[in-house]
């Protein structure tokens, strides 16, 4: 795990949609010490605003959100390393409701704890570079569906027929070409269908070694 030099840890979770990423992303923020500051960014946050005019999947009319040319990676990169050198930033603000990033911003201070979740969190190299802990939550694909089906329909107003043709045209071969590769950048690799209690306590036993070397 390579630690950086600017006494703020980057924690990436990755993983598939539906995998799991939030919860665990959660439980995380849950077992830092109290005097220890924290900020949860998604990667959604940085969909390009131009992504139906750049991304599009050949064999479906849907917008492809789950390719990595989705994302403007310099405008994710550029924000978190200027939150890591100390710096307050815009943070973009993702419309789940329209599917688009919104011209809305929040502002975001400087934290101990960058904690940062997406299903390509683990994809640009020079974010690698500066996170101090990689992890991968592995799920089954049926599981991550029903998951993604529930959700989609109770909290984005979709629709069986969608929800299934997006997972089998764009989702599913997105995840085999590039998000199920992103395991080999990860420092641990969770099991995740249910509560993994102890792949949580490892995870804080490297969290509570990784803060004492940075003297945060």
């Amino acid at each position: 795990m390579a630690v950086n030099n600017k006494n703020t840890l980057l924690i990436c979770v990755c993983g598939g949609s539906g995998s799991g990423k939030t919860t665990v992303s959660k439980e995380i923020k849950k077992i830092l010490p109290k005097n220890i500051s924290s900020q949860w960014i998604c990667l959604d946050n940085f969909y390009r605003k131009d992504l139906a005019k750049t991304v599009q999947n050949s064999s479906h009319t849907n917008i492809n959100f789950d390719h990595p040319n989705a994302f403007d990676w310099d405008l994710a990169f550029e924000t978190i390393k200027k939150l890591m050198n100390a710096e307050t930033v815009q943070m973009p603000v993702y419309d789940y409701v329209h599917s688009r990033r919104s011209d809305k911003v929040t502002i975001v201070n400087p934290v101990d704890v960058i904690i940062f979740e997406g299903i390509l969190t683990l994809y640009d190299p020079r974010i690698n570079e500066l996170a101090s802990i990689k992890i991968f939550v592995d799920t089954p694909d049926d599981e991550r569906f029903i998951r993604r089906l529930l959700r989609d329909k109770n909290e984005r107003g979709r629709n069986d027929d969608n929800v299934i043709s997006q997972w089998r045209n764009v989702v599913r071969p997105m995840f085999k070409t590039f998000i199920a590769p992103q395991k080999a950048n990860a420092d641990i690799v969770i099991p995740w269908y249910r509560m993994n209690t102890i792949a949580i306590h490892a995870i804080n036993g490297a969290i509570q070694e990784l803060i004492k070397s940075n003297k945060i």
